[in-house]
């Protein structure tokens, strides 16, 4: 049975000369102490922009995001119950 988080980064951009630009972060998810995905994500966003990463630890879990990046960012990360990319239903079981 896989479980799915979902990462959701609300911002990510850089200044320069005052104006928004593009950057990378690169986020480490973590279900408890362990760390079950890096993430590269790069580009410029204002409004908040989703991804789902599928794990196949025991469901409930505290889950975490951590980032690094020379830029703004703003991400959290939050365990769903169905997948909508590929309707896993991960409360099955």
């Amino acid at each position: 049975m896989m479980a799915s988080i979902k990462l959701t980064v609300r911002r990510l951009y850089a200044l320069q000369d005052e104006r928004m630009v593009s950057t990378r972060a690169t986020a480490s998810i973590y279900v408890g102490d362990q760390l079950i995905a890096t993430e590269e994500v790069s580009g410029l966003t204002e409004s908040a922009v989703s991804k789902y990463i599928h794990h196949s630890l025991p469901a409930g879990q505290p889950v975490r995001v951590e980032w690094q990046t020379t830029g703004i960012a703003d991400m959290t990360v939050s365990e769903v119950e169905l997948c909508p990319c590929c309707r896993h239903d991960s409360s099955e079981g």
